[in-house]
């Protein structure tokens, strides 16, 4: 039997907060929120999709950002920098009704 690597990619389906539009949503989370992204230590590949035909209360985008391994992803994950983006997410989108997985991949 193969062992399961680490997962070393945090995979994040957002939606927006009602009271903005989609396009509100991909400006911010493209653009406020990925310069809060990068400030995370040991982050090496970042992707932000963005639904192109977000239905209805559906989500807006799927946000992949990928680490070395699932040790440097753990530690981005506990920093000042994850905690900042914490904070800045619900500003945005419906945070605490995100759908959050860990994946396994390569690197970008």
């Amino acid at each position: 039997m193969t062992a399961v690597a680490e997962p070393n990619v945090y995979c994040v389906v957002l939606a927006r907060n009602d009271n903005i539009s989609h396009e509100e949503f991909v400006e911010i989370w493209t653009r406020e929120h990925r310069q809060l992204i990068e400030e995370l230590p040991g982050l090496v590949g970042v992707q932000l999709l963005p639904v192109a035909e977000p239905a209805v209360g559906g989500p807006d985008g799927v946000g992949l950002l990928y680490f070395s391994s699932g040790a440097d992803m753990k530690a981005a994950l506990a920093s000042s920098a994850a905690l900042r983006l914490r904070d800045h997410t619900p500003t945005f989108a419906k945070s605490a009704e995100a759908t959050r997985l860990l994946l396994v991949a390569g690197t970008p």
